[in-house]
């Protein structure tokens, strides 16, 4: 049997490929060849591309949409009319801003 120079476990397009160089346990350079368009290899990081792009999981249900907001705004708003109205019919006393928004309800309805 011939001697090969070459060892058929390792390519030769392997064995030219550019190393990885990244900094292991012991402090000397990996020497496992890079992935292809990479500067690593597949164990220090040649194969993450990151975080996916986009935000997957912001629509996880419609609770924060345009449109839920929006009624939550008419629902905590409705929610504050009914409790000065409470006040009113209980005739406790109202603060200044309290005021301005009955007064700003009652000239709202009566203009035609």
């Amino acid at each position: 049997m011939k001697n090969r120079t070459d060892n058929p476990m390792q390519p030769e397009i392997l064995a030219n490929a550019p190393r990885c160089g990244a900094k292991t346990r012991s402090g000397s350079p990996c020497r496992s060849p890079a992935v292809k368009g990479r500067r690593r290899c597949r164990m220090h990081g040649g194969t993450n591309r990151g975080a996916p792009k986009g935000n997957q999981n912001a629509w996880l249900h419609g609770n924060r949409s345009a449109e839920a907001e929006m009624q939550l705004k008419e629902l905590s708003q409705a929610n504050r009319d009914l409790r000065l109205s409470r006040k009113l019919r209980e005739g406790r006393h109202l603060t200044a801003k309290e005021l301005d928004r009955v007064l700003d309800e009652y000239l709202r309805t009566k203009a035609p």
